[in-house]
């Protein structure tokens, strides 16, 4: 991901977390173990202080609810330390965590070998509610080999967020149906103001992933091996080129200057879930309050796609806990309980996986930093159309290859095609999965 300016989910979720000094960890007042008297305790692992607001008062609920007789510790690790815990300690077979926030660029690691997570298949089904979630971000980054070893609560619907009273004095017209007819916006977009309606980053596959997912490509199958060079994935980046090349889009610029071509409009559109379409702009850019409006993605082909998803975080429940159906039912009931859903959306604008969560009038109210938009209506509407995708112990392997070798040349050089690209990109990440595997 980009160490620039630019969103970057990874680096909102770092610099969220809570910070330890010389490795020493956070608690948040609960009590330990040894003072619980006859209840035992789970110890539940995180790398976000703002994330777990949500969790805390879920399990109040779950208290409240079910009379559990157990109680939960809650410790907070700087993103990268708490991750490799959780790896050492499963190995160890003590002294870990009974529940773990999982980053999605992180479970790969916990694949590669012995899974180290219980399996929640059985009780999702037991309690009905398979199809209930939106699995493409409720479970899908989370499974391997048809298991679901965690589960997420953050729906990260993308949309086309855009400017509108830029487009309005450029003549633009909203909502755009399909790519073709963006790519002919932008263009009268760009004669007209000499500005962009879209940037395209070369550091970052957010975008290009968007792009794919919508036409059911993404970095692999459903064997988890490699398809970087798929047609799918050919033809976004080659759109990317093809915009960069007749003038309408740009080179996403770094550091600060890509906030400032937001916040003046010199680029007047951006995609992503809520964290970067919300949270990122309202946190760079409160200047803009009412000045966004949403729409979804435009389709590549009539009746496809108008969304996908992108990032999230998990929770997963170790093998090596002492208690682990006890650890499973509260995960399970924090993401299928709507009133405790509904936290995280008032903590951070999170629009919930359980679908019967968004019949909440909560979540469609209208939003000012959107015009007054009904931003949940649109979500709701589009979510369903989410593709399938699939996850595998190769994602940094191929998410790297993907980058250095694919978008980064095919974006900054104008003599390099899509396909040459991707089809190194897809050689390189090959060789190095078949030298970790000899």
């Amino acid at each position: 991901m980009p160490t620039i300016a630019s969103p970057s989910r990874r680096s909102f979720l770092k610099s969220a977390a809570g910070l330890a000094v010389g490795g020493s960890l956070f608690l948040d007042g609960c009590a330990p173990a040894f003072n619980q008297g006859a209840k035992k305790t789970l110890n539940f692992w995180a790398f976000s202080d703002t994330r777990i607001i949500w969790q805390k008062k879920a399990w109040q609920l779950y208290k409240q609810q079910k009379k559990p007789d157990f109680e939960i510790n809650w410790l907070i690790f700087p993103y990268t330390q708490m991750h490799d815990q959780v790896l050492i300690t499963s190995q160890a077979g003590s002294g870990g965590p009974d529940i773990a926030d999982i980053e999605i660029s992180q479970f790969s690691r916990y694949i590669k070998g012995d899974i180290i997570f219980a399996d929640l298949s059985a009780k999702l089904q037991q309690l009905n509610v398979m199809d209930k979630l939106y699995r493409p971000s409720a479970t899908d980054p989370w499974t391997w080999k048809g298991k679901i070893y965690g589960i997420g609560n953050e729906l990260n619907t993308c949309l086309m967020s855009y400017r509108w009273d830029i487009w309005k004095k450029a003549g633009l017209k909203a909502p755009v149906a399909t790519w073709d007819d963006f790519a002919e916006q932008g263009k009268k977009f760009h004669a007209d103001t000499k500005n962009y309606l879209l940037d395209f980053p070369f550091s970052d596959w957010g975008y290009w992933w968007i792009m794919s997912l919508q036409q059911k490509g993404g970095f692999f199958n459903d064997q988890g091996v490699p398809t970087l060079n798929s047609p799918a994935n050919v033809k976004s980046l080659q759109y990317q080129k093809d915009a960069i090349k007749d003038g309408w889009g740009t080179v996403r610029p770094n550091g600060q200057a890509y906030n400032t071509a937001l916040g003046q409009g010199s680029i007047a559109t951006l995609l992503g879930p809520s964290w970067n379409f919300s949270g990122f702009t309202q946190e760079n850019l409160p200047e803009t309050k009412g000045k966004w409006q949403l729409q979804p993605i435009p389709t590549w082909e009539t009746g496809g796609s108008r969304t996908a998803t992108w990032g999230g975080t998990g929770v997963s429940v170790l093998k090596t806990s002492s208690s682990v159906d006890e650890a499973i039912d509260f995960v399970l009931f924090e993401h299928t309980s709507t009133e405790a859903l509904l936290y995280d959306f008032a903590a951070r604008q999170v629009w919930p996986t359980y679908r019967p969560a968004l019949d909440d009038p909560t979540l469609t109210k209208p939003l000012p930093f959107f015009n007054d938009q009904k931003v949940g209506d649109l979500i709701k509407e589009v979510s369903p159309e989410i593709n399938k995708w699939y996850n595998s112990p190769f994602w940094p392997e191929t998410t790297g290859a993907c980058v250095n070798y694919g978008l980064t040349p095919a974006i900054q050089k104008a003599d390099v095609s899509a396909q040459q690209a991707l089809d190194e990109a897809q050689n390189q990440c090959q060789s190095v999965i078949s030298f970790e595997s000899a």
